[in-house]
């Protein structure tokens, strides 16, 4: 028989309670003859959308693409991960979320783990969430739990090959069944559920959505969703704006769920790179425009939270896997990607580049200190 792939996305249809959307692909289909049965792959690619620009291609098909969006006066940059050609680790910063020495495997620290990432190819790089002291919720990684998980708060998980969730903690199928997180990172309440905004993100409680620079509430601001595909999305502007705004462009990015994550100018970084990169040196071309870092500070080491997105083998047969926690086994489990499936020698091959735009990041800097105040 044919292997049969189901993918399934969270969608949150309130507070309370998760819904699902699934897409079932026959990935195989069988011939027989009087000696051998033979298999053959079928998947659909990943197919360029109407309106978005491709960053990066495999042969599986488009893995990253973005496109610019308008909320009222501002320009949000809205770049896309497709959930069936690349995976997602998350890191903790040198400074936040704080551990103690060795607390965290090497796999998780603040900078892109060459020796493990950069195997599979990293295709895009994104800013986390507020500080410790910001109160935006729980984290953890590799076993380690950095700060306990809050109820009511939009949590993303990743499990051991690099697939990702996202949900409000303590709804009752979140992560849902057989979802193992490696990794969780909250941050805050939802601002998007079941595709509309919530009544928390139209509040005018602007208070809830972290600490601006000289209390005024428009600030450049970052966000987090998930479509109905179940692709990510990350929303990003350096204009002045409100949480409000930034739960708009997640929903008019395609967002079925969403989250903001961090805010105030010096924290927006994102890049994405045309091809997948394998070691220091690397560029990512796509950032958001006037940011004040260049995304290769994540090469070498930044004081906060990010994510890294890398690409998946051009073979469907193949993954990027790493072992998973195991089962009652506490402290730090170091998750380091492993390629696993059947003939996958070179299957990380097959990796086209994209010939893309230049960056239209107009001011960017490789600081990796910082004293400016009223970071969340």
């Amino acid at each position: 028989m044919g292997r049969i792939v189901t993918i399934v996305v969270s969608t949150l249809l309130a507070l309370g309670g998760v819904g699902s959307y699934v897409f079932t692909h026959d990935t195989t289909t069988t011939s027989t003859t009087s000696s051998t049965s033979t298999s053959t792959t079928t998947l659909p690619l990943e197919r360029p959308t109407p309106g978005w620009k491709v960053v990066s291609s495999s042969a599986r098909g488009v893995m990253v693409d973005y496109r610019d969006l308008r909320v009222g006066s501002a320009v949000f940059r809205v770049l896309r991960l497709r959930a069936r050609t690349t995976l997602l680790r998350w890191h903790i910063g040198s400074v936040d979320p704080p551990t103690s020495p060795r607390e965290v495997p090497v796999d998780a620290g603040p900078a892109i783990f060459w020796p493990s990432e950069g195997l599979a190819g990293v295709v895009a790089v994104f800013n986390g969430g507020f500080k410790k002291a910001g109160g935006g919720g729980g984290t953890a990684v590799d076993g380690v739990t950095l700060e306990p998980m809050v109820r009511g708060y939009m949590t993303i998980a990743i499990d051991a090959a690099g697939h990702w969730s996202m949900g409000v903690w303590g709804s009752p199928s979140f992560p849902a069944p057989g979802f193992d997180a490696v990794a969780l990172r909250q941050n805050l309440p939802p601002l998007v559920l079941h595709a509309r905004l919530t009544p928390a993100a139209v509040s005018k409680n602007w208070v809830q959505w972290g600490s601006p620079l000289n209390n005024v509430p428009l600030v450049a601001r970052t966000g987090l969703g998930v479509d109905a595909k179940g692709n990510l999305v990350y929303v990003a502007t350096m204009t002045g704006v409100s949480a409000t705004q930034v739960g708009e462009a997640l929903v008019r990015a395609g967002a079925v769920s969403g989250m903001e994550l961090d805010m105030n100018p010096y924290w927006p970084i994102m890049g994405a790179s045309f091809t997948p990169l394998h070691a220091n040196g690397g560029v990512f071309p796509v950032q958001i425009p006037y940011a004040q870092h260049n995304p290769s500070i994540y090469e070498t080491g930044w004081q906060r939270d990010f994510f890294v997105a890398m690409a998946e083998p051009g073979s469907w047969a193949c993954e990027w896997r790493s072992r998973g926690l195991t089962p009652g086994v506490s402290g730090a489990q170091a998750q380091r990607l492993t390629l696993v499936g059947r003939g996958c020698r070179g299957a990380s091959e097959g990796i086209t580049t994209t010939t893309g735009p230049t960056s239209t990041t107009t001011s960017s800097s490789t600081t990796t200190t910082s004293s400016v105040p009223g970071g969340s």
